[in-house]
C-alpha cells in the first residue's frame, strides 16, 4: 500500500519539476539576447539577419523626431567608442522621460542593414547619476 502512495506522489512531483524546468528554460531563452555596441552590430550585421539583439549607443544631436500622437520615435545613435559609426533607430511607444540628445540608450530589436535601420521593441534611456560629484565654490573673504 505504501508503494502505491509513493507512485501517486512521485508522478505529480515529476510533472511539476518538468513544468518548472520548461518555464525556466523558456524564460532564459526569451531574455538571453546578445548585447553589443553600434560598431559591433555594423560589423556583424550579415550574421545577425532577423535575430533579436540588444545594442547600446548615444543619441545623436538633431536626429530626434517624435510623433506623440502615433507614439513613433525615430532617431540616430552612434557608437560610444567610435562616434563615426551610426545607425538609425525606430521605436513605437512612449519616449522614456530621460530620453534626449546625447544620452546613452539601450535598444532591443532587429537590425536591417539594407536600410541601416534598427527597429526597437524596447528602449531604455540611461539617466545620468543624480549623485555625481558637484563642484561648489564657497565664498571666500
Amino acid at each position: 500500500m505504501a508503494r502505491r502512495t509513493g507512485k501517486k506522489i512521485l508522478i505529480p512531483v515529476l510533472f511539476i519539476i518538468a513544468g518548472l524546468g520548461f518555464l525556466i528554460f523558456r524564460g532564459i531563452s526569451d531574455t538571453g539576447v546578445y548585447y553589443m555596441t553600434v560598431g559591433e552590430l555594423i560589423k556583424k550585421a550579415d550574421s545577425l539577419k532577423g535575430d533579436s539583439v540588444r545594442i547600446s549607443g548615444d543619441v545623436v544631436a538633431g536626429t530626434i523626431n517624435y510623433n506623440q500622437r502615433d507614439l513613433i520615435l525615430s532617431f540616430a545613435i552612434r557608437d560610444t567608442v567610435n562616434p563615426s559609426k551610426t545607425i538609425n533607430a525606430l521605436y513605437n511607444g512612449p519616449a522614456p522621460d530621460a530620453f534626449k540628445e546625447g544620452v546613452e540608450v539601450v535598444l532591443q530589436g532587429i537590425y536591417d542593414m539594407e536600410v541601416n535601420l534598427f527597429t526597437a521593441k524596447e528602449l531604455l534611456a540611461k539617466c545620468p547619476s543624480k549623485y555625481g560629484s558637484e563642484i561648489t565654490e564657497e565664498g571666500s573673504n
